[in-house]
This record gives C-alpha cells, structure tokens and sequence, in this order.
C-alpha cells in the first residue's frame, strides 16, 4: 500500500472487484466465463472505436477524489521527515484525517 501510493497507482482493488462482479458467481462455469470474456472484449473494441473518434469513453474521476489522493500521496511522500523527527504518531494522525474526509 505504501508503495502504491508513493508511486501513484490505486490504493484500492476495486477495479477488479468490479469485473468479478459482472460474473455474479463465485465459482463460474467454464461457458459462464467465457460469455464474459466476449462481452468484455466486446466492450473494449467499443471503447477504442469511441476513442479513435475523440470520445470520452468514461467520465475523469471526480475532483473531490484526486485531490484527495494527492493529499494523501503528498503526506505518504513526507513520511522519513516525519520519522527523522520523531513524528510517526503526527504523520498517522495526518494520514488518518486525510483518509477519513
């Protein structure tokens, strides 16, 4: 997690959590799954024929949630001054407000 969000990528797994979702089982059968696979194929073929026409596809994430995670990158980032310091409990304490708002 703390690599993650030192680097930018997803704290969360939900974009997979998500797809799984589509299968509304938890143990599919073979042809279950491979219906699925079509059908996502056939979605992302849809997407890149909407973006090759200069379509948005999907909607930006929203603003609240970017700055959000940068608020939480920048303190992630700040953690071995923190820690120079003496300040670990200050930085979770930083953290956690972040986290929560």
């Amino acid at each position: 997690m703390y690599e993650a969000t030192r680097s930018g990528q997803h704290r969360t797994n939900n974009i997979s959590e998500g797809w799984h979702n589509r299968f509304r089982k938890h143990h599919p059968d073979l042809y279950s799954a491979l219906r699925e696979l079509q059908k996502e194929q056939a979605d992302t073929e849809a997407q890149l024929a909407e973006w090759s026409l200069g379509r948005r596809v999907r909607g930006a994430p929203k603003k609240k949630w970017l700055q959000n995670q940068l608020r939480v990158q920048t303190i992630v980032l700040q953690y071995e001054e923190y820690k120079e310091r003496g300040e670990v409990a200050q930085y979770l304490r930083a953290l956690s407000h972040t986290i929560n708002l």
